[in-house]
């Protein structure tokens, strides 16, 4: 009885991992053909605080997008009063680059190689502009 809930056992674990083998692939596939048809989904989430690298105040209404030099679709949003912010983008990695008026623009990496990790996910980044 023994020997034969583990080989049970052994074969749910085979079964599942195999399962979640093809759907992981799966996943990658359906990416891909959505970059090159030009139709993928902003599935990643970055979000966090934009702040003033002097005072370490909130910067109000920045504007946070992907780099424009990047890949297409472009995806941006604006930080509230408080410099807190939310950007919903691609899973893959790349640039996006932080605006301010009265502050110089930075860049700050995100993203994950899609093949790594599951193509949703999110990240925190707090961001500091130098005042110009």
């Amino acid at each position: 009885m023994r020997q034969a809930i583990r080989l049970a056992a052994a074969f749910g674990l085979l079964f599942g991992g195999v399962f979640f083998a093809f759907w992981w692939s799966g996943a990658a596939i359906r990416f891909s053909a959505s970059r090159v048809a030009d139709r993928a989904e902003a599935t990643w989430r970055v979000i966090g605080t934009v702040r003033d690298r002097v005072t370490h105040a909130p910067v109000p209404w920045a504007v946070v997008t992907d780099d424009p030099e990047g890949h297409p679709p472009l995806f941006h949003t604006d930080a509230d009063r408080s410099g807190r912010f939310e950007l919903l983008t691609l899973p893959e990695p790349h640039q996006i680059r932080v605006t301010a008026s009265g502050y110089r623009s930075a860049s700050v990496r995100v993203g994950r190689a899609w093949f790594l990790w599951l193509p949703r996910g999110r990240e925190s980044h707090d961001i500091e502009l130098a005042p110009e």
